[in-house]
């Protein structure tokens, strides 16, 4: 929920090309009776088992080629459900099912929910799944590594959120609370040789050894601050969203590793006329170990950019922004061209100092498939310092 599912350009454009075009095939329930558009908008809202099915082909350059299946459930109650003309409406509820594997050995199963209750007063988020995942690591007991150590991070793990709106303002506060129980081992055999130094050979070893084949509970409880004027959080086209949270990993609370996580997140959009959008993303995320211990790899924050692989560039002190321009060829159909740079530094002074950096750039498109809620859904294409990927997107690409 939150990483994003890749797709490939030739599966994106026939799944989407062909539903569009073959509409008057298609059940009364997926046609928009104003356009004659495919739309799923009927069916999601007037359905109690209508869901919308993505499916979804991988091409993630940290796990390799893959294929999977997603399903997006909408949720509303009997009130929004006499509105049946209505647009941009807010459920009261998504909920999120599916999961993927990879040509890597890479699997990935989970379900999510999201709760918008009492007129959106109260906020819910919430997610369980089970990955067991192969990722090369760059960055390992605080060492950089000019050729990677392929690890499999696999184990339950939980999060969620509930957050309530002060008074009739864009503010809302609460409580995060998160738990993993995570096994690190080596996915392939590890080549010492390739390594760049003897110290640091020692170092990865030492380490590896009090890490591999070990489970480790990383349990959190934090706080967050949010403001929030988006016109719609699924899809939004003007206001602004900003975060800060903080959490705590102690073992007074069930965690065998003990720091403290910041984030704070910044989303912008601006609606400049009626064909032509602009979003800003900023963000910050950090961690601090309360000992002298290094963080297993999985807990590092990484550059988190369309086109650069996940967990290629992590250290302690990320910041990353990206800029969004969305151009409407028709209320349907939406091009899209971006480009972000992301920093990566030990501590927050050398984030302004010696920061080590990496960008990318890319577009994509979007259809509107369901215009009741404002979701969309198609592919964006990415280049970064070593791939180019593809990536399915459905509803914000933030």
């Amino acid at each position: 929920m939150s990483g994003q599912t890749s797709f490939t350009v030739k599966c994106a454009a026939i799944i989407l090309g062909a539903l569009a075009q073959g509409a008057h095939a298609i059940s009364d329930e997926f046609i928009d009776p104003e356009d004659g558009m495919l739309d799923a908008s009927q069916y999601l809202s007037q359905r109690m088992l209508g869901f919308l099915p993505v499916p979804v082909v991988i091409t993630e350059p940290a796990v390799g080629n893959g294929i999977g299946l997603m399903g997006i459930f909408f949720h509303e109650s009997e009130a929004q459900k006499k509105n049946k003309n209505r647009a941009g409406i807010i459920p009261e509820n998504i909920t999120i099912a599916g999961g993927f594997a990879t040509e890597n050995g890479s699997k990935f199963g989970g379900l999510g929910h999201i709760g918008f209750w009492r007129g959106d007063t109260v906020r819910y988020k919430g997610g369980i799944g089970y990955p067991d995942m192969n990722l090369d690591f760059y960055s390992i007991a605080n060492q950089s590594l000019s050729s990677p150590i392929e690890l499999n991070i696999k184990g339950p793990a939980i999060l969620q959120s509930l957050m309530f709106r002060l008074g009739k303002s864009h503010w809302l506060v609460g409580a995060y609370q998160t738990y993993q129980h995570m096994e690190m081992s080596l996915a392939n055999e590890l080549d010492i040789d390739r390594l760049p130094n003897e110290e640091l050979n020692d170092r990865l070893e030492n380490f590896l050894e009090s890490r591999l084949d070990v489970s480790q509970n990383t349990s959190g409880l934090g706080l967050v601050v949010e403001y929030d004027s988006r016109d719609n959080p699924m899809n939004p086209e003007a206001g602004f969203n900003y975060k800060v949270r903080a959490v705590d990993f102690n073992d007074a609370i069930g965690s065998d590793l003990e720091y403290t996580q910041y984030q704070l997140s910044g989303l912008n959009y601006w609606k400049l006329s009626d064909s032509f959008n602009f979003g800003w993303r900023l963000s910050y995320e950090g961690v601090e170990p309360k000992g002298n211990s290094p963080l297993p790899p999985y807990v590092l924050p990484g550059i988190n950019l369309r086109g650069i692989a996940k967990a290629r560039y992590q250290d302690e002190q990320v910041v990353t922004t990206e800029i969004e321009a969305t151009y409407k060829i028709t209320p349907r159909w939406h091009l899209k061209g971006f480009t972000g740079v992301g920093y990566t530094a030990a501590t927050v002074s050398e984030l302004t100092s010696d920061a080590d950096d990496a960008s990318s750039i890319g577009a994509g498109f979007r259809y509107l498939m369901a215009k009741r809620y404002g979701f969309t859904m198609g592919l964006d294409i990415a280049r970064g310092p070593e791939e180019t990927a593809f990536y399915i997107q459905a509803g914000s690409s933030w």
